[in-house]
């Protein structure tokens, strides 16, 4: 089973599998009544998250030396009674000592251990595995020790994602413990200072609280950085003006409309609109009045298109419409003279003042293959087309192959 969870991990692990497992150890506190329990407690939780069959936890005693509380392995059968009876000159040579020198996460493959045998910086006491991690615990900048996770199967067993994961979890595994250690504590001073029982208890659910108050604003900040970055794509993509599609969006869904008609029959037609008589209105009342216009003419549009109908503001006074459906001439003609009409009706700006503007559009449609770019020039030919005949209509481009 610890093969498969191996193999799967990377692929299922998401924040809220994290998140879960976080849980679970602080709920640990409640449940555990020794040590041993407490970290075989934390073992199994380690093991739903990735393979953690040879897992064991070193910490530091108040004289400096080492302990050895937890061990577990499935290749060296060691009693945590024959760790504890080691002498100090064996244990400071160790791998283990080693590596709490560093107070920083070690990740060791054989190749690396072997080395630094062979330069005398250490023994190694047992089998050498593939892959050896170590996760320093701390909490309050009090070094306590770390756990162990190591591998005799691959070089490779433990990804960098999982590494930081681990790493991520030791936090919360270095609270949890100084929590049971300071629970212990304070259970063991209840049995002399009973009239103390009701201070003890909310010490201990003061530090439950603040684990999980930590774990609370950790899911808080994921939520946050998933709205920011929806927040960002949306802006990347719209204008913030008229809150309508912008120039990045169109292209995107005009080179996609362009693949497909690689692949078979696309119909794409182009209205260019552009409004006339815009730049007096900024003239004679200012840009803010301008934008007013801007933000009402894309409402106006809006009213006289599908939902599923591509809108965008190209920029200035200038939008586009993209219709994907197969128009007749005399269809098309009837939307833009809808177009054209309900933009010239008199808007209505903040001081009172009605002002008009009129629109000039420019059609075009492709014919079988086409590119986003060219498309889009014949519109804007027709455009000016449609400009130079008097404004205020559209003009269709005849000869679109694009």
């Amino acid at each position: 089973m610890n093969e498969f969870l191996s193999e799967t991990t990377e692929e299922a692990l998401d924040s809220g599998e994290v998140i879960d497992s976080m849980t679970d150890i602080v709920a640990c506190l409640n449940t555990s009544d020794s040590i041993q329990r407490f970290l075989l407690d934390i073992h199994c939780i380690l093991q739903k998250v990735t393979y953690a069959d040879n897992f064991y936890v070193v910490l530091y005693r108040e004289d400096g030396s080492l302990t050895f509380p937890y061990f577990h392995d499935v290749k060296d059968d060691i009693d945590p009674e024959d760790l504890e009876a080691l002498s100090l000159d064996e244990i400071a040579h160790s791998l283990t000592a080693y590596a709490l020198q560093s107070q920083n996460v070690c990740n060791y493959t054989t190749e690396q251990l072997n080395e630094m045998v062979a330069e005398g910086r250490l023994n190694i006491i047992g089998t050498v595995p593939k892959q050896w991690l170590c996760f320093p615990l701390v909490n309050r900048n009090n070094f306590m020790g770390a756990f162990i996770i190591q591998s005799y199967r691959r070089e490779d067993e433990y990804s960098g994602v999982i590494v930081d994961v681990l790493f991520t979890i030791s936090h919360v595994i270095s609270s949890a413990l100084d929590a049971f250690n300071n629970q212990q504590a304070l259970v063991e001073a209840n049995t002399v200072l009973q009239n103390y029982q009701g201070e003890l208890e909310i010490k201990v659910a003061e530090r439950t609280q603040e684990l999980e108050s930590s774990l609370a604003e950790l899911q808080k900040e994921i939520g946050i950085r998933e709205a920011l970055q929806q927040r960002l794509e949306h802006e990347a993509l719209h204008d913030t003006l008229t809150g309508l599609t912008n120039r990045k969006f169109l292209f995107r869904e005009l080179n996609n409309l362009a693949e497909r008609s690689k692949r078979g029959s696309v119909t794409v037609h182009i209205l260019y609109l552009d409004l006339d008589d815009f730049k007096p209105i900024n003239d004679n009342y200012g840009h803010h009045s301008g934008d007013i216009v801007l933000q009402e003419v894309a409402k106006r549009i809006q009213g006289e298109l599908r939902v599923y109908d591509v809108l965008c503001r190209l920029g200035g006074d200038e939008f586009v419409v993209v219709l994907s459906d197969p128009l007749e001439k005399s269809v098309l003609m009837q939307i833009c003279s809808r177009l054209i009409t309900c933009i010239s009706s008199p808007i209505q700006l903040e001081g009172g003042q009605q002002v008009q503007c009129g629109c000039s559009i420019g059609v075009a449609n492709n014919n079988g293959v086409f590119s986003a770019e060219a498309l889009l020039k014949c519109a804007d030919s027709a455009l000016y087309s449609s400009k130079e005949l008097g404004k205020n209509q559209a003009y269709f481009y005849e000869q679109a192959s694009v």
